[in-house]
C-alpha cells in the first residue's frame, strides 16, 4: 500500500511537532535547574509545566504574527501587481 503525499506531510508535521516539544522539555529542565540548583525541576514538574505552557503560547503568538505579516505581504504584492520575484 503506497502512503500518499498528504499523509507522509501530516506525518512530518507531527514529528517537527514532537521534535520541538522534547527540545522545550530539555530546555525548561536546563534553566529551572541552571537557575535553581540541580535536580530542582525534576522535583517540581509544575515549574516544567508553566515552562512549557509559556513557550506554547510564545510560539502561537510569533506564528500568528508571521501568518499576519504574510498575508500582508501578498495583499501588497497583488494591489501592485508584484511577484516577489527579483529577476
Amino acid at each position: 500500500m503506497r502512503t500518499s503525499g498528504k499523509l507522509n506531510n501530516q506525518k512530518k508535521q507531527h514529528n517537527r511537532a514532537i521534535d520541538l516539544t522534547e527540545h522545550w522539555l530539555r530546555v525548561a529542565i536546563k534553566i529551572i535547574d541552571r537557575n535553581t540548583g540541580e535536580g530542582y525541576a525534576k522535583a517540581h514538574p509544575e515549574l516544567i509545566s508553566a515552562f512549557m505552557t509559556t513557550a506554547a503560547a510564545n510560539f502561537a503568538t510569533l506564528t500568528e504574527r508571521e501568518i499576519a505579516e504574510a498575508e500582508q505581504v501578498t495583499t501588497i504584492n497583488v494591489k501592485t501587481g508584484e511577484s516577489g520575484d527579483d529577476t
